[in-house]
């Protein structure tokens, strides 16, 4: 599932040369689906994910001359991605401090049937032709799989939704995150632990080792 990177360092050498925006929106249109999926995962919000994905754009826009050929290129690009979701968790965790919710049953029956798409976040999709009954289930399992996931702590799952659903290398995720290797495999290895827990209950043991893609 990694883009090939040759085909990246053709469209940046002619962007380089150009500046061509149209050669930018070409290179940039080849990562913006798997930024906002990575994002949607991470944050559980579709208007977050979505800003992500703008933030991310324009920094590479901004940073597109300073990109060190040596490195990976979609590995800069999702550190950026990265970077701007822990952005908007820490801006989430000071807003908590201080939260007041007036109880409205209808604007809660809306939110549950509306606004919170994290029930689509990382079910896997179904085959064409699904029955009633199959649908239901579908939902129901990416519903609980998601509400599960949210509930690690933000570390682990980065590192679970970058490896497990976006198939980047331990080293590649290093990078990304900023972190040591070690510390990304532990990460993951608790990350898997801790979510096969929480799913202990709705799944039969050691049924799943990976987030469903």
């Amino acid at each position: 599932m990694q883009v090939d990177l040759s085909e990246d360092e053709v469209i940046l050498d002619k962007y380089r040369e150009t500046k061509d925006p149209a050669l930018f929106k070409s290179l940039v249109r080849r990562y913006q689906n798997r930024i906002y999926n990575a994002a949607f995962r991470i944050l559980g919000n579709a208007e977050e994910a979505e800003e992500v994905v703008q933030d991310t754009c324009l920094k590479i826009h901004q940073g597109l001359d300073k990109f060190n050929r040596n490195s990976s290129f979609v590995a800069w690009v999702f550190r950026i991605a990265h970077n701007s979701c822990l952005d908007i968790i820490r801006l989430k965790q000071r807003k908590k401090v201080v939260q007041v919710v007036p109880f409205d049953p209808q604007a809660s029956s809306e939110a549950e049937s509306g606004s919170d798409l994290s029930g689509q976040i990382v079910s896997q999709a179904a085959d064409p032709g699904p029955g009633p009954e199959e649908v239901l289930s579908n939902v129901e399992q990416g519903a609980y799989i998601a509400e599960k996931l949210n509930m690690l702590p933000d570390t682990q799952r980065v590192v679970l939704v970058l490896h497990d659903v976006e198939g980047f290398s331990y080293q590649e995720i290093a990078e990304i995150v900023g972190e040591k290797l070690g510390t990304v495999r532990s990460r993951l290895h608790y990350g898997r632990q801790k979510l096969r827990e929480l799913l202990e209950p709705y799944y039969s043991a050691g049924s799943i080792s990976k987030v469903s893609r």
